[in-house]
């Protein structure tokens, strides 16, 4: 069972290790679920996570056998960026909060193929019940 990483209660940003945590959870998902999976056949693609308050950038690269890896640090041209906060991500990722509303506020900014985008959704959708 995956560990709950809560932003509740706390007074200051998330950390690098927290972020890296709830992203790995994507990663195992991506690994586990035959049906997640099956939606990234054949995607090839680096998915690049700004953290703007925690100066920190990971990157979600998508190998395309349906497996994914972490690298921390940036890439000049990701195929797709995601531009957030670190409590917001951690949100996200632990289906606290609504990523759309998120978008719409203008609290996180994406950029990439929007069908490429979507693809991702099924992650930040992953504790969203």
């Amino acid at each position: 069972m995956m560990d709950d990483i809560s932003t509740e209660g706390r007074d200051s940003v998330a950390g690098k290790d927290d972020i890296m945590k709830a992203l790995q959870r994507w990663v195992t998902l991506l690994e586990n679920d035959s049906t997640v999976a099956e939606q990234f056949e054949g995607f090839k693609k680096t998915f690049l996570i700004v953290v703007e308050d925690l100066d920190f950038s990971v990157q979600m690269i998508f190998d395309g056998t349906n497996k994914a890896r972490l690298v921390e640090g940036s890439v000049s041209n990701p195929e797709m960026s995601l531009t957030i906060e670190s409590d917001l991500l951690l949100g996200i990722c632990n289906g606290e909060i609504d990523p759309m509303e998120t978008f719409m506020m203008g609290d996180l900014k994406l950029s990439g193929n929007m069908a490429d985008l979507q693809k991702l959704e099924v992650f930040m959708d992953l504790f969203d019940e």
